[in-house]
């Protein structure tokens, strides 16, 4: 989380918590702001989410009033944007389609000696990789700060072994900002320990863990103590014109660092592409001997950039490698390999096939469902629809790879993250018919250090779950049965209600969370139109229900002293200890939604705010 305040104005009360309950996470940022100037300032309530997180809450306190969000369905808030500006009436109107989004911006004009508060309430389920679980809170208030809290309260059943809380990456400038901050890190385990200034913490491995809480399940799966399985992996790399210079300097890093990792009885090759394609060892993978690593940290030092981007031809080419015999000299492999394609670009199919249906098609057809394609979109202009839908449909995922100075760590972080295999065909069946509502419970592979997570609905009445994980590992086939008794497992026995409660039922949310999160999936990849429709029906539908902004919802703000049905406005939490009297009266209200990337699938191609002027008639909507 990262947080840049206007410096024209002074920053009272800054209040962070996090409440984690069995690795779901709700943040709640609350700011007070003052304007001690004789003239209008600007506030500005800046800060970065995390891709997979969902905003539950917004609000805006000026003037002793509360501006509550509320979360409409996308073309219904655009309706009702057009509407008021049809009719005269002061509107503001933000979308965006990417769930790439990061950062969130809002920004007041504050009146002379007024105040300006902002609450902001986000959830995310902490993922699990390489084998820790990771929640960094980074504060840059850019002044010092008089009331300033960071709070993170941690639930776990199934313990912690070890908890890492420190402020990493101090610049000697922040030092003065950050030294008044009391910041509180509470964890219930059994038994509960607390330490301060939480910034990394790691939780202990486990095989299987579930629990249960108002009829939903959630079932999580972190398998230990397995051999790895050995992988053939073919790394396609495009060295198109707009590759040349940082970029694949950065390549060139990237690649002698990931050799240099590869198992000895891991077996690799690698294709360059633009508008050729060029096959490193032509007929077949080879083995991750130290000498033919060598030779090939050689070959890759010797990449240059030219030439145009054939997407297409580069895929079969990496496919063909698969479909040569796996012996050598002769010989049948002894032991199974799984086959993986890294695949990188940073641009659009410019050369050969470029018709992105037909590239997904001969994709398909040429993996056979057995490879898995993992595809990274290197920079602002590669197609990471195209990237992601190729991931989607063969067994992977994609990446975004950004421009910045970091990027070859990107590269190198990504590639760890896939770097041990285990499993694969990972399947988690509940039986006798008592699970409903499942989220996704087959999964292509499973890595060293992720975690595998189902979550569902329990049936009334059901006294006991039975769980069969089944999968294909080193050592043949994985099979696994074990039953969870639903009378016993509750979410947190150990304490911390009061902190459940503020999250409501953390389980069930999950369960949205996860669903809502596999129909946009499902929609994403539907080509029939009616198919798409239902899947987008269905996500807004629970995204409205569950309050949560996704790309099917939006966030609309109506000003509560012009509500028509004589309702009073919804009162906010204030956090504790920190004063409500805030005096303000905005004349102008700018929101933006600015996306990491200037050009991502589907969104908006430039960040955008609008301005609105007071008005004391009108409702304002705001809608992001």
């Amino acid at each position: 989380l990262t947080l840049c305040m206007s410096h024209n104005l002074i920053i009272s009360s800054f209040f962070v918590r996090s409440t984690i309950v069995s690795r779901y996470a709700a943040t709640r940022v609350w700011i007070s702001m003052s304007n001690p100037h004789p003239e209008a300032k600007e506030a500005i309530f800046d800060l970065d989410l995390p891709r997979s997180a969902f905003i539950s809450n917004f609000t805006i306190t000026m003037n002793e009033k509360i501006y509550v969000a509320e979360v409409k369905e996308k073309h219904k808030a655009k309706k009702m944007y057009e509407e008021a500006h049809r009719q005269g009436r002061t509107a503001a109107h933000i979308g965006t389609k990417d769930r790439e989004m990061e950062k969130f911006r809002v920004s007041t004009s504050v009146e002379a000696g007024r105040k300006v508060a902002f609450e902001l309430t986000y959830e995310e389920l902490l993922q699990r990789h390489l084998g820790k679980y990771q929640h960094a809170i980074s504060i840059r208030p850019q002044q010092l700060v008089r009331n300033l809290t960071v709070e993170v309260s941690i639930s776990e059943r199934t313990g912690i072994d070890h908890e890492d809380s420190t402020w990493p990456n101090l610049l000697a400038k922040d030092v003065p900002l950050l030294q008044q901050i009391p910041p509180v890190l509470s964890i219930a385990t059994p038994p509960a320990r607390t330490a301060s200034s939480p910034s990394c913490l790691h939780f202990g491995s486990f095989f299987c863990f579930s629990q249960i809480y108002n009829g939903y399940f959630a079932h999580y799966f972190a398998p230990r103590g397995m051999p790895l399985l050995q992988k053939d992996v073919v790394f396609v790399i495009d060295i198109s014109g707009s590759m040349y210079g940082t970029k694949l300097k950065q390549i060139k890093k990237a690649m002698h660092v990931i050799l240099s990792d590869l198992h000895q009885d891991d077996h690799f090759n690698i294709v360059t592409f633009s508008d050729t394609v060029n096959v490193w060892k032509p007929n077949q993978s080879i083995q991750a001997t130290s000498q033919n690593i060598r030779k090939a940290k050689d070959y890759a030092s010797k990449m240059e950039a030219d030439g145009w981007t054939d997407i297409n031809a580069a895929l079969l080419a990496a496919a063909s490698l698969f479909n040569q015999s796996s012996s050598m000299d002769g010989k049948v492999e002894k032991e199974p390999r799984i086959p993986l394609i890294i695949f990188l670009t940073d641009g659009e199919a410019t050369s050969g096939v470029t018709a992105g249906s037909r590239i997904l098609t001969n994709a398909q057809r040429a993996l056979k469902g057995t490879i898995s394609l993992f595809g990274l979109a290197f920079g602002d202009d590669a197609d990471y629809g195209l990237l992601r839908r190729l991931s989607l449909e063969n067994r992977g995922v994609a990446r975004r790879i950004y421009e910045d100075a970091d990027a070859t760590l990107q590269l190198k972080g990504f590639y760890d993250e896939i770097a041990s295999p285990l499993l694969y065909d990972v399947e988690l069946s509940y039986l006798d018919g008592v699970a409903e509502g499942l989220t996704q419970n087959l999964f292509p592979n499973y890595f060293q250090g992720s975690e595998l997570v189902v979550v569902g609905r329990v049936k009334p009445g059901a006294t006991k779950l039975q769980v069969r994980t089944t999968g294909q590992g080193q050592e043949g086939p994985l099979n696994l049965d074990n039953d969870i008794s639903t009378n016993t497992t509750q979410a947190v026995p150990f304490g911390c209600l009061a902190e459940i409660n503020k999250i409501g039922h953390f389980v069930q949310r999950l369960w949205a969370y996860f669903t809502i999160q596999d129909l946009l999936q499902a929609r994403f990849r539907a080509n029939d139109t009616a198919a798409r429709r239902l899947l987008t029906e269905k996500a807004t539908n629970l995204s409205i229900k569950y309050n949560f902004v996704t790309p099917v919802t939006s966030l609309v703000v109506v000003r509560p002293e012009e509500a028509r049905d004589g309702n009073q406005p919804v009162k906010t939490t204030i956090p504790p200890g920190v004063t409500r009297a805030l005096k303000a009266s905005p004349r102008a209200l700018a929101v933006s939604v600015l996306p990491r990337l200037s050009k991502a699938a589907g969104g908006p191609q430039h960040s955008s705010a609008s301005h609105v002027g007071e008005s004391n008639s009108c409702p304002l909507l705001l809608l992001l």
